[in-house]
Formats: C-alpha cells, structure tokens, sequence
C-alpha cells in the first residue's frame, strides 16, 4: 500500500530527449483517463486524500491515495474493476477489505460520502519502461497530457520514477543523473492537488510552514539528524515546487529560506552526530538560500521598506526598473546542482543510519547548544561596539540557536522552552530589521551614482539602524542577564526539572 516514487517537471524542449532515452518505439505505452472525487467543500483535499476512478487502457481501477510519512511515499489502495461498457462511479464499499482505507475515508468524509462527485479529470499519455539499476527495478514513465475542469485546463508534462522493488537510495541516485541530463526539476504536488488548485481557480496552495519535530529520547543521535533534515525537507520542497513554475507568492519563497536556515542550522550545530554527512551540503544550501535571497530583499524593499520611505517624505514613489527584478526566484530550483542537492539530502533523511551504541541524546543535544550560546553571550554583551559584519554574525548565530532548539525541544520542559525561544524569536525579529535597514542602506546608495535623490533613502535607513541598535542592546543584554537561563548553563537548564 507504500507507493514509492519521485516526480519531476519536464521542460518542452526536453521531451524528445526523454521520449528517445526511454525508446519509445519499444517502451509501452498507455492512455490514463481519470476522474477525481471530492464533496463540495473539498474534505478530502483538506487531508490531502484523493479518491480517483481511471480508466487504464480499457480497464477502470478505483484509488484511494493519502500523503505519506515523507514527500517520497504515498499510500495506494487500488481495486481493479475492469471492463464496463457505462463509466461507473465512485463506489466506496469497494475498499471494504482494506479497513483501514475505510477507517481512513470515514474519519475524513463522516456522513458527507453521499456528497461526492467528479471535481476535474485528468488525460494523459503515459510512455514508460521498467529499468534495474544494482537490483533495484525502476518505473521510468513520462506522462503527457492534461488535468481539466469545464472551465479550464492545464497542461501536464512530467516525469516519474516508480521504485517497483529494492532501494528507495538507489531510485533517489538514478534520478539525478537524469537531473543532470534533462533539466528536471523536482516536483512533489501529486496530480490530485494541481488538479484541486485548476478545479477553485487558484495557482498555489498556502505556503507551507515549518511542522514541529518530536524526537524519541532513546533514538541515536545520527537518526535525530536525519529526521532534522527530512523536517525540513518536508516544509521546503512544496514551496520549491511553486517557486520553480514561476507562481510562486512572496510567503512561498520567504518559507523556502526558512526551510533551508533550518537545514543549515541542523547541519552547522548538529552535523557532527552523524559520519554520514556530505561536508559540501551546507555550503551548498548557503549559496542556494543567497539566491533566494536577491528576491526575498527585492520584495522586501518593494513591500516593506518604500512604503515608509514614500510616508516619511522620500522624493520617489518606486524602485527604478533597472535595479528591481533582475533575478528570477524560479531560476534557482530549475539549476540541477540545487535538484541534486535536494535529492541527497532526502536520500540522507530516509536511510536508517549506521547501527552504534547509543548515547544520551537529551545530553548531547545541551552540550552541543550549550558552545553555540557562549559565542553569543560573549558577542551580547558589546553589540553597539561590534562591527557590520559582526552584528550579521551574532544574528545568524541566534538563529541557528533558535532553530538547533526547536529541533530537540520535545527532549525538554515544554514551558522552559517556550520562553527560551520567545526571546530568541524577539532578538531574531530586531536584528532582521537591522539587517534589512543595512541592505536598504548599500541598496539605494548605490543608486546615489545616477540620481542622488536616493540619499534621502541612504540617511532615512542610516537613522532607524541607529535606534535599533540601541533597541537590540538592550534586548540581547536582558537576554544575557535572565536569571531563567544563567550563564554559562543556559543550554544545560533547560533540560532541569
């Protein structure tokens, strides 16, 4: 009932290539024709269930999907129909001998079964072949089509690799080299929610936030990392999908930075617990986050900062065009360095590590806190004094120290915690508005060039990263001083009782 599988979007100019590489004229060929269920007010989708009856050549089969432990499995039920001369419909006492799709269904729709109906329909024609690669068999298969509603349609061009038996590992490293090769970029949205989005008429899903992690005390401390890692994963990937189509929202891309902070942030503090680990991983997820970042400063400057400049008296009302948009977001999650890296961090996530005595890991978690918050407090302590570069060094590293603690923090007391991370999340919050005020700062001075109207900008952004530096002093000295978390065991209280 596990379907394991990785989707990719394909380019157009690369479906020849992949047609070609899957030998088409030999490789089988199919046309899916389905017809997807849900009550008016979309239950299942809330859940992220779908129920879907297709027609496969000539056969119909009847699927019950839901969304899995990660973005890589998902669970299937299928019951086979076959032949009918009428389309049938949706028929929920098929699943009878699956109880627990039944439990599922009844938990989800209540007494709203009676309410299903077809919401869109997909029609796509799927070339495919089955390869081995070590021992592990893989479903290659490129589906060509579209997901419609009376209203509108949306065209479907994407490649899938289906593990059929052996390793999900092995499945994650063939597709990269088919990555590298075509240009795929990889996509997790199942063909029910892009279908949903087409059926209400909205482009994107929410952006997805970060879930909390709950680490099991008795595990090693090279599982707690890769369940870090796949954490974070699961709140990066969505919104990467949105990004790479060019659709995304300013939220979708501001939550992809988070998603990858935290990632850097479990490798930097944490990366150590396991021998596992790629070095290069969190200097690659650095370069994929300041990608990112030219567009999270360009909307933030748009949005956030000329509003204020044009209410405190700024001589211009917008961004000159020729600064503002040079860099496409989507770009970033379409280059194959970044798809591969996200492939082996989720390679990484899923692998059961490497069998070693275990140690203490409430323990290790505070010794390992314990030597970021030092480098803090001794930099707490003279932040007017510090310079640029060491201020943005304080201000990662109390993020780190705010991310590294949510990640362990079901190893502590629940109230302790939540205060701790109150004030990180404070300091965190003016210290990103100093920073912003820095990169508005170097922004328009060096528009000063051509038009020096923009030093209006230059001293507005000078005089509020004056205050907040004296804002954030006091902040970070009432931080360094709570008697809750006493240095130098701030880390270590947390795990009193």
């Amino acid at each position: 009932m596990i379907e394991v599988e990785l989707k990719f979007q394909l380019p157009e100019n690369k479906k020849k290539s992949v047609l070609q590489a899957l030998k088409a004229k030999t490789a089988e060929k199919i046309r899916l024709q389905a017809k997807y269920y849900d009550t008016p007010d979309r239950l299942l989708a809330q859940q992220h269930v779908a129920l879907r009856l297709r027609l496969e050549g000539q056969e119909w089969v009847q699927t019950f999907k839901a969304s899995g432990k990660t973005h890589l499995e998902r669970i299937e039920c299928e019951v086979k129909i076959g032949k009918s001369n009428a389309e049938p419909e949706i028929d929920l006492s098929l699943f009878q001998a699956y109880p627990e799709v039944m439990q599922r269904l009844q938990a989800v729709l209540g007494d709203q079964a009676k309410t299903l109906s077809m919401q869109f329909k997909t029609d796509v024609q799927r070339t495919y072949r089955v390869v081995e690669v070590d021992g592990t068999h893989i479903e290659i298969c490129l589906d060509d089509g579209e997901v419609s509603t009376p209203e509108r349609a949306e065209k479907i061009c994407e490649v899938e690799f289906e593990l059929k038996s052996g390793s999900a590992e092995t499945l994650i490293l063939f597709t990269q080299e088919w990555v590298k090769k075509y240009k795929l970029w990889l996509d997790v949205r199942s063909k029910a929610e892009r279908g949903n989005l087409l059926a209400t008429n909205q482009k994107t899903s929410p952006a997805t936030k970060a879930k909390a992690l709950v680490l099991d005390k008795k595990m090693s401390n090279d599982m707690a990392l890769r369940q870090m890692i796949g954490n974070a994963l699961a709140q990066l990937l969505p919104n990467a999908a949105f990004i790479a189509e060019d659709i995304a929202a300013p939220e979708h891309i501001h939550q992809a930075r988070v998603a990858i902070r935290r990632m850097r942030s479990a490798l930097k503090t944490f990366g150590r617990w396991s021998s596992d680990v790629d070095t290069s991983w969190e200097a690659a997820l650095g370069d994929l986050q300041r990608e990112l970042g030219v567009s999270r400063d360009q909307d933030v400057l748009r949005d956030e900062i000329l509003p204020k400049l044009v209410e405190s008296g700024a001589p211009f009302k917008s961004l000159p065009k020729e600064k503002y948009g040079q860099l496409k977001a989507y770009q970033t999650f379409e280059k194959p360095e970044h798809v591969c890296l996200l492939l082996q961090l989720l390679a990484f996530s899923i692998h059961n590590g490497k069998s070693s005595k275990k140690k203490n890991l409430k323990k290790q978690a505070s010794d390992t806190l314990d030597r970021l918050l030092k480098k803090i407090i001794q930099d707490a302590s003279k932040f007017a004094s510090l310079k640029t570069e060491q201020r943005h060094r304080l201000r990662k590293r109390a993020k780190r120290l705010r991310y590294s603690i949510e990640f362990v923090s079901g190893l502590y007391k629940s109230k302790r915690v939540s205060l701790y991370l109150s004030q990180l999340q404070s300091i965190q919050e003016i210290l990103g508005d100093y920073n912003d005020m820095h990169m508005t700062e170097t922004y328009f001075e060096a528009l000063t060039t051509d038009d020096p109207t923009y030093w209006f900008a230059v001293g507005w952004s000078r005089g509020q990263q004056s205050q907040l530096i004296k804002d954030a002093s006091e902040q970070l000295e009432r931080f360094r001083q709570q008697p809750s978390f006493g240095r130098p065991n701030r880390a270590r209280l947390l795990s009193k009782t």
